[in-house]
């Protein structure tokens, strides 16, 4: 089936206001409280509700980054609200605008019937295109982040995709299903937690290996007494993001 895409308003969302939101320092109150406004795509016949917010940054007159968040598993659906409970989404737009950082973050929400992966990599990848194709984001500053089924995600998107991210965050996901020599193309920061009984640590750090093996620029911290939870929400720090967000796209 020819595959199509069509930029829809969700209008039943009156509380959402405006589609974009746009946010700066001096506007917010608390540091975890962006405003995201809703929207959808729609990608061979299969719907995929997002939430968008568009961090301004004061005096800030580059053109902005695209950030990209994938939600774990329990987050799917089509009510376009549950993924934005999950506190990592906040914890990295309050980065972006603390750091003055031009950005626009997306969180797509993954349909029941489906995992990030193979199946949802074309649609995601359309609607960065669109984003590109549109000239709303710097093509050199897109980045990709996300937690346990996201992660996964994450590892397997950036295996699709070797070319498309400055560099990505994969957290508490699998990546065995990827391909080390196209991920070893992107930056990868990786982070696992001893505690963690859904995603083991050698699964991961033997796959890290392959990556430095081919060249590739690859971090993985490993978390004592982390569960699977706690790595998933706590591994957004300071730190790790200036590195995410340090990295321009290489040029091949």
């Amino acid at each position: 089936m020819k595959s199509w895409k069509i930029r829809l308003q969700w209008i039943t969302f009156v509380i959402a206001g405006l589609c974009v939101s746009v946010f700066s320092a001096a506007s917010q109150n608390q540091t975890t409280d962006p405003s995201f406004g809703f929207h959808g795509w729609v990608y061979d016949n299969t719907v995929f509700p997002y939430r968008e917010a568009v961090i301004v940054a004061d005096g800030g007159y580059s053109k902005p980054a695209l950030v990209v968040y994938l939600h774990g598993g329990p987050k799917r659906g089509s009510d376009n609200v549950s993924q934005m409970t999950e506190e990592a989404i906040y914890t990295i737009a309050d980065y972006l605008r603390r750091n003055c950082r031009n950005a626009v973050m997306i969180v797509p929400q993954c349909p029941d019937s489906l995992t990030w992966g193979v199946r949802t990599n074309e649609a995601i990848k359309a609607l960065i295109d669109e984003y590109v194709e549109k000239d709303k984001i710097d093509a050199d500053y897109i980045y990709l982040l996300g937690g346990s089924m996201g992660g996964t995600g994450t590892w397997l998107m950036t295996s699709a995709y070797p070319h498309l991210f400055a560099a990505v965050m994969p957290v508490a996901g699998n990546p065995e299903t990827a391909d080390a020599g196209l991920v070893a193309i992107t930056p990868v920061y990786t982070v696992m937690g001893t505690d963690d009984n859904l995603m083991t640590i050698p699964r991961v750090s033997t796959f890290m290996e392959q990556l430095k093996e081919r060249g590739g620029e690859a971090l993985l911290d490993i978390e004592e007494g982390w569960s699977h939870v706690k790595t998933c929400t706590d591994s957004y720090t300071d730190k790790r993001l200036e590195w995410i967000f340090g990295h321009k796209r290489l040029k091949h």
